[in-house]
């Protein structure tokens, strides 16, 4: 057994290492290293949106419970819990998480401890999140009936964008501007959902095969782009309307309006084979680049 993980881990390496510098991406996003990068971002988006700044311990709460949150979901407590359609759109991190569940399991619990000490530490109120999220997120891939809510058309990314939302709510720290707080947890919503339904791209024929309706396996990648693009439209909308209204900077809102859709036209128009890891480090790569031009 040990001699077959062995082999399998260094036929996985000698691909790895020979596709720099997805070498160190694909790794490093089966560990969900890529995801967390995603929630930090849209509470970073959310905080310079609230207060012109990134919220530093909440942006590092956000990331390390999402890690942890998402190897919960890809590793499961019980190995026959693991999701079928995931296993078959990506086996290399199937393959990657068998290798040594129970690891992957302490990992992820190392991930939520560090999160649950930074929340008491600095944010009280986000051990609610922290708790919450692992446990949202086997209740959202139990199988009830044969059925699951992450196979329900919509549903699946609503539950993503909502829970993404939910989480910044709980870390910004700032809830005086309530209407403010409003028009930020909009725009939020229509980006992540928007970048869910791109996630799925990738599962496609996964999710088809095995019962979930997706976005993309229902109206096709190209419907899917061009949703995904309006819904960004649509949040760069809002943050107009907020600056027309004083709630905030004009400048702010056309920054954090045009950049998150310039990342996506590009990405589009690149149009990898494999979008998923791209698609985590799109918003955080539009949400940098904001801060540095706002700095200026």
């Amino acid at each position: 057994m040990a001699a077959r993980f062995s082999s399998h881990s260094l036929h996985l390496g000698a691909r790895w290492a020979g596709n720099w510098p997805w070498s160190l991406a694909a790794p490093v996003g089966h560990l969900a290293i890529w995801v967390g990068c995603y929630a930090a971002a849209v509470v970073a988006m959310g905080g310079l949106l609230l207060r012109g700044s990134m919220p530093g311990w909440a942006v590092l709460i956000a990331m390390l419970t999402t890690i942890g949150t998402y190897l919960v979901d890809r590793i499961r407590p019980l190995a026959r819990e693991v999701d079928p359609a995931d296993a078959m759109a990506h086996p290399e991190r199937a393959r990657l998480m068998m290798l040594n569940p129970s690891g992957i399991r302490l990992l992820a619990v190392v991930f939520l401890a560090a999160a649950m000490t930074l929340s008491f530490l600095f944010i009280p109120l986000a051990s609610i999140v922290v708790v919450g999220a692992p446990m949202g997120v086997l209740l959202y891939g139990h199988r009830r009936q044969g059925v699951r809510l992450k196979d329900r058309l919509y549903i699946k990314n609503a539950i993503v964008a909502v829970s993404m939302v939910v989480m910044f709510v709980f870390l910004a720290g700032s809830w005086e501007n309530l209407m403010l707080l409003g028009f930020a947890s909009l725009c939020l919503l229509l980006h992540v959902f928007a970048d869910a339904m791109l996630c799925d791209i990738d599962d496609r024929y996964a999710d088809e095969k095995f019962g979930t309706r997706t976005i993309p396996n229902v109206y096709g990648v190209r419907a899917t782009w061009n949703m995904a693009l309006l819904m960004n439209m649509g949040a760069a909308a809002l943050l107009l309307v907020a600056a027309g209204m004083g709630l905030l900077p004009l400048r702010t809102g056309v920054i954090l309006g045009a950049l998150p859709i310039t990342a996506t036209m590009i990405l589009k128009s690149w149009s990898p084979d494999r979008i998923k890891d791209l698609v985590d480090l799109k918003l955080p790569v539009a949400v940098v680049a904001s801060w540095l031009l706002l700095l200026t």
